[in-house]
């Protein structure tokens, strides 16, 4: 699935990739953690774990250790309680008591950085969002004119950027008139020309941004499938490299966040596994996303950190 045959160096990619993206200081905040929660004891039976997993959790994806008894509701708001910590707060999962289940792996991503030139508040102004259904939402649009910047077009869509202090990016990407978002995420094919791909153009760019903040919660175990990642959901997956005792994966589940105004981006998010058992200028842009439009944030080596698409910003916060 990732491409890599050789497990003990995909470990040290992760580890070289945790090193190269972590950031924290004043401006920016590039913060990523692990747990595992072990539970050594389900329904009277000692469970072990093998010492070569953990020390390469802890070694390389720089893991933090916890011991758990997930039949007991204290481990599920522990395991909250953590990712609340590491999030900023931003997120605070529920979880349920769970007698069969032997470890959690959590992993959260916090991100939050300013825009190199912030936007203006007294330009700030009401303004209607064309929803995919025709109907339409007012929301709080970031306005201004960059004079001379390099963006892209493609087939059917134009792609445009805004930079973090922190060199990295917030990438928009906007559907041509009557192309529902959706069509430009039908494919990986397609998902790459949009984020790398269409005619390089430069000069003036005209933004026009709504403000959101609002979060999605997704289970992942039917996407893995359909990915290929089969066998480690059945109980006759192999997971001996974790521990003697016969386990499955249970449930993937991932929940983020993602707020922009003025001042820039602040984004988070956790992923639980559960086993069980410059030029001249050439050309205009209009950035009005006044409908719905695919956003990623990338890292200043130019990962890409987050992706989503914005269907209404005028969806519930929380």
């Amino acid at each position: 699935l990732l491409g890599v045959d050789d497990p003990a160096v995909l470990s040290a990619q992760c580890g070289n990739l945790y090193r190269t993206l972590y950031t924290d200081n004043e401006i920016c905040k590039l913060k990523i953690a692990n747990s595992l929660w072990l539970d050594r004891e389900v329904e009277g039976r000692e469970v072990s774990f093998k010492e070569e997993f953990i020390d390469n959790a802890t070694a390389n994806f720089y893991a933090t250790l916890f011991s758990a008894d997930f039949a007991a509701p204290e481990s599920a708001e522990a395991m909250s309680a953590w990712i609340s910590e590491n999030t900023n707060g931003t997120l605070a999962p529920q979880f349920a008591p769970d007698p069969q289940q032997i470890m959690s792996i959590i992993n959260t991503v916090y991100f939050c950085d300013e825009w190199t030139d912030r936007f203006n508040a007294d330009q700030t102004q009401a303004d209607q969002f064309y929803l995919e259904s025709g109907e339409s939402v007012t929301c709080d649009f970031m306005n201004r004119i960059s004079g001379s910047q390099g963006f892209s077009r493609g087939a059917d869509f134009t792609r445009a950027a805004l930079g973090l202090k922190n060199s990295g990016s917030m990438v928009f990407i906007l559907p041509d008139a009557g192309v529902k978002a959706g069509a430009l995420l039908a494919s990986p094919e397609k998902i790459t020309e949009i984020f790398t791909g269409g005619e390089s153009k430069y000069g003036e760019v005209i933004w026009s941004v709504p403000k959101f903040n609002y979060g999605s919660s997704y289970k992942l175990k039917e996407v893995l499938r359909e990915l290929g990642v089969a066998r480690a959901f059945l109980p006759e997956a192999d997971f001996s490299g974790i521990t003697e005792e016969t386990a499955y994966v249970s449930e993937v589940s991932q929940e983020t966040h993602i707020a922009i105004d003025e001042n820039g981006v602040e984004a988070s998010a956790f992923t639980k596994l559960d086993l069980t058992g410059a030029g001249l200028p050439e050309d205009k842009a209009e950035m009005i996303l006044n409908r719905p439009f695919i956003f990623g944030i990338t890292a200043a080596n130019g990962t890409l950190l987050f992706a989503g698409v914005c269907m209404n910003p005028a969806a519930a916060e929380h």
